[in-house]
């Protein structure tokens, strides 16, 4: 997975600390995402459970999230059951970094 692969480059080699740690927990999720994806019954059942794989610290502002972390779900569900295109994937990818650093910006 292309995705995968940069945010290993990023949590090894990017300048901020900041975007280094946060690419770290980005591939520990992935993980735990690809697992569930893996033993989902439904694409459904995936999103209603991914939407609490710790976007946010508790979960508590996750909601806030929602609109732009729903599409990588849904495209990431769809490439790591062989019905996905990556490019989908990145596309959605990008859309939800810009909205999580502009509300983390507003968190700080």
């Amino acid at each position: 997975m292309k995705l995968k692969d940069q945010l290993k480059e990023i949590a090894k080699s990017h300048d901020s600390l900041f975007r280094r740690q946060l690419a770290k927990e980005d591939l520990a999720r992935f993980e735990r995402l690809r697992e569930m994806a893996l033993a989902s019954k439904s694409l459904e059942a995936f999103v209603k459970d991914g939407l609490y794989a710790g976007w946010t610290q508790n979960d508590m502002r996750t909601h806030e999230l929602k609109e732009t972390i729903v599409p990588v779900l849904e495209a990431f569900y769809a490439v790591v059951r062989d019905s996905g295109d990556e490019e989908i994937l990145q596309t959605a990818w990008a859309a939800f970094e810009v909205d999580r650093l502009n509300k983390l910006i507003h968190c700080l």
